[in-house]
Parts: structure tokens; sequence; C-alpha cells
């Protein structure tokens, strides 16, 4: 559709966004509490390497430093997997999902308000241990793209309810222009 045929306010070009989310892991760890973890967690293994040190069997200091490294890269890998960002707008005419991985690159897909569907699959919440096989697919012209992957099944579901509504706003905005 060419800009002359149809109107916008002043202050909106085809190319600004009507709205913006913007969905990440949950990590409940902060980290100023990763660091009170990290601290307790050096100062308990450091208290029973020296018992052990005095006891005669420092080689077992070697083991707790090894637990203590292996402890502090498990939540490091956790934070880094928390980078994860995924951003969806709508304009009147797209709605575009942008994936950036933990590590900062970015794929960007775009699709038409007019054909896009938003699913839910399945539908309905499958028992308590197949929760996380649930997914949030947006579907155009044979084209899908999963979002929220890492979401909690109850998200998922608010997030695909979420999306159905920025769709209904964007396609009313370009409805009533």
């Amino acid at each position: 559709m060419s800009p002359s045929s149809y109107s916008m306010s002043e202050n909106q070009t085809e190319s600004q966004p009507l709205e913006r989310l913007t969905i990440w892991p949950h990590r409940s760890l902060s980290p100023k509490g990763f660091a009170i973890v990290i601290g307790v967690l050096a100062g308990l293994l450091f208290t029973i390497g020296l018992g052990f040190f005095l006891a005669g069997a420092w080689p077992v200091i070697g083991f707790l430093g090894l637990e203590f490294l292996v402890v502090w890269g498990a939540l490091k890998l956790n934070y880094r997997a928390a980078k994860v960002r995924e951003t969806i707008e709508t304009t009147t005419e797209t709605l575009t999902v942008e994936h950036k991985d933990q590590d900062g690159n970015a794929a960007i897909s775009k699709y038409p308000v007019g054909w896009l569907r938003v699913q839910l699959s399945p539908p309905v919440a499958p028992a308590l241990a197949a929760r996380y096989h649930q997914r949030v697919i947006l579907s155009s012209h044979g084209v899908e793209t999963e979002i929220g992957a890492f979401l909690h099944p109850i998200e998922k579901a608010k997030l695909q309810r979420e999306i159905d509504g920025m769709l209904s706003r964007s396609r009313l905005a370009r409805d009533s222009a």
C-alpha cells in the first residue's frame, strides 16, 4: 500500500511502532544475590578446607576448590542464558519479532498484520509433565516463528493473548486511518 492511499496523523509515519513488547527469561537471583551466594559458599568451603587441612587431609582442598568453580560456572552460564531478549513490535502494517541471543546476535522476522495468526500449540494446557512442550507460534503464508520459548507455560498463554490484543489494536488503527 503506498503512503498516499491512506491518511496518517502528522506525527505518525508508517515506520513508527504502535506498541512494543520485550520479553526475557526470568531469573530470581539478582547480581547482588549472586555475590552473596558465592561469598557464603567460598567462606563455607574455606572453613571446611581449613578443617581438613588441619586434620592432615590436605588433598580435599583441591576438590573443594573444584566444587566452588563448578557452582560459580553453572551460575555464570545461567546468567549468560538470561541475556536472551525478544522484542515484538507492531505498526499499522507489520508485526516485527527481533530475537537476540545471549551473544547479542539478532534475527528479525516481519509479518503483515492482515494475515498473521497467533496460536498456542497445543491450545489446552497439557498434563503437568508436558507443559514445557506448549509453544506460541506466529504464522503467515506458511512461515512460522516460535516466540517466548524460554517462558513458563502460564506466561506463554498470557503472551499469546497479549500479542492477539496487539494485532487487534494494530488492525483497528490501520482500518480507522
